[in-house]
């Protein structure tokens, strides 16, 4: 499991997961975005992995549907690159390398040559834990803890440990590595436009937040 993987492939097939999740069609690329963002990433001192083949999941189908909910049979408005960061397989990345990364992913893209607009995700789940002892786990006031610091002071969640992360937030919880990566990509002061949590009915919270380019 590469700790930090870009795909650099022409198009990106949905993997198929089971569990009555539709597999979607394909996700074109954009290699010339692909390559560099590699590129300033090494320059940068990453170690990436890059894949000319990169299968995706729910981590990144289930947005593009969200986001483009109308495209229909999966001719989607925009191509697409999708960036890995490890979530699953110990050692996982700190919280500081991760908003590292997503800082220099942010300098790739703004200093990317081009006139495209480019919007950065980031999806997984906040506290959670799917199985063993504390299964069902949620806890609502660090995620909404770390979820008011990605708009006032991003480097909030730096201050912990992978360990310490999981004994706030569950085995899952985790996930949050993501959210920090892609608001570490926006730059310093970006615009809160909408956000949102709940606990549903499951064994795992959910939250929504956006940001844009300042006014």
């Amino acid at each position: 499991m590469p700790t930090f993987s870009v795909g650099a492939a022409p198009a990106y097939q949905n993997s198929d997961e089971g569990w009555e999740i539709p597999t979607l069609p394909p996700f074109a690329g954009n290699l010339d975005l692909s390559l560099h963002l590699i590129e300033s990433l090494i320059d940068a001192e990453f170690d990436i992995t890059s894949c000319q083949e990169m299968l995706v999941e729910h981590a990144f189908t289930l947005p593009m549907k969200l986001l483009w909910p109308d495209a229909s049979n999966g001719s989607w408005p925009v191509t697409t690159v999708p960036v890995c960061v490890n979530t699953v397989q110990h050692p996982l990345p700190s919280p500081k390398r991760c908003a590292d990364l997503g800082r220099a992913i942010g300098e790739a893209i703004r200093n990317w040559e081009t006139d495209c607009r480019v919007v950065v995700t980031g999806s997984g789940g906040l506290s959670n834990q799917l199985d063993g002892q504390r299964a069902g786990f949620i806890n609502k006031r660090f995620d909404l803890e770390f979820m008011e610091s990605l708009t006032c002071d991003p480097s909030w969640a730096t201050r912990f440990s992978i360990h310490g992360l999981v004994e706030l937030t569950g085995t899952q919880g985790v996930e949050l590595l993501t959210w920090l990566s892609a608001r570490s990509a926006l730059g310093n002061q970006p615009r809160l436009v909408h956000s949102n949590y709940q606990i549903p009915i499951s064994n795992s919270a959910a939250g929504t937040i956006a940001f844009a380019e300042p006014c």
